[in-house]
């Protein structure tokens, strides 16, 4: 219940509870009635037609030239928050005109900067400033990571890459370690009743984050498929607000781009990022002696508020582990 609230903004003492406590289901009824009132007037109004909006909605909105009437609010009384805005900048295509920044004296030529950007910069912004973030890494030998990809390759006609292997991965690994799957909400540590993987997937206009709902429970066909899917749409501008909410934890990979090792900034407001280099042959020591191995560099960033050094230590054990023997998914 806490959760959703979160996400949608909601006061939870403006909930009424059918028992002794709210629950979730008190929830999503206090947000269905909202629709029901959203639909009997055409935008939520303080009945002098001036739309209900907080002002730090209303100057977002007035930022990226959005008609408040246009976008659904999910605050008290159907009141559009600042997420609202958020969430529908996210989904609608930036303005065919867009104004340029003010140039800096020595530049040329000011580089535009679309609505996407404009909100990855606020959220990195926002999370950078008020998580106190640490940072785990460790080293896997990937050799059995590689096999599984060409096992499944051959078994199936969806294209599996790395990425879905460690979706997969991930979600079992959060699975056992659920303090890396909460998140920091009102001076308390919140769980999270899923395991919902975010990409984050760059595109021209910025760097976007679908998610994968419920990665834990998938078979890697249908991951691949998902994959697939959020990241062409992604692509085309054509994600859903569905698309990019109710994410619990996020992957970024940038071994495609030749990357050793890098540290990601954590996606609010998740507690944990999981960074993921390239695979590269590296000499390590095997049974005392020198020998060549695929190695691979994961960074975990942490929010220290959720997990501390132990916690985040014993996850990546376990996702290390799961990674050098995948077979251990059949335990």
């Amino acid at each position: 219940a806490e959760r959703i609230a979160a996400e949608h903004g909601i006061d939870l003492s403006l909930i009424q509870p059918r028992g002794s406590t709210i629950q979730k289901d008190d929830v999503l009824a206090f947000l269905a009635a909202q629709d029901r009132q959203g639909a009997k007037e055409k935008s939520p109004s303080n009945g002098s037609g001036r739309v209900l909006a907080s002002p730090k909605a209303r100057r977002l909105a007035a930022e990226r030239g959005l008609e408040l009437a246009s976008i659904a609010g999910s605050g008290p009384g159907g009141a559009v928050l600042a997420t609202d805005v958020f969430a529908a900048s996210a989904v609608q295509p930036a303005p065919a005109s867009t104004q340029p920044g003010t140039a800096s004296p020595h530049a040329s030529e000011p580089f535009a900067v679309s609505r996407v950007w404009q909100i990855m910069v606020e959220r990195l912004t926002n999370a950078w400033t008020t998580i106190p973030h640490f940072y785990l890494t460790r080293e896997v030998n990937a050799t059995q990571l590689m096999a599984w990809r060409e096992q499944v390759q051959k078994r199936g006609t969806e294209k599996t890459t790395l990425t879905d292997l460690l979706v997969k991965l991930t979600a079992t690994a959060l699975r056992q370690h659920p303090r890396l799957n909460a998140m920091w909400y009102d001076n308390s540590i919140v769980a999270n009743s899923e395991i919902n993987v975010g990409l984050a997937v760059a595109i021209e206009e910025g760097l976007v984050v679908p998610v994968i709902h419920q990665a834990d429970t998938l078979g890697l066909t249908e991951i691949a498929a998902q994959r697939q899917e959020l990241v062409t749409k992604a692509q085309a501008g054509r994600l859903l607000l569905d698309d990019i909410t109710g994410g619990t934890f996020t992957l970024s990979n940038l071994g495609m781009y030749g990357v050793d090792a890098f540290s990601a900034i954590i996606n609010l407001p998740q507690a944990a990022i999981l960074a993921v280099s390239r695979i590269a042959d590296r000499v390590v020591a095997v049974n005392k002696q020198p020998a060549v191995r695929p190695m691979l560099t994961l960074t975990l960033s942490c929010d220290h508020r959720v997990a501390d050094g132990a916690r985040a230590a014993q996850f990546l054990q376990t996702l290390a582990d799961l990674i050098e023997e995948p077979m251990r998914l059949l335990d």
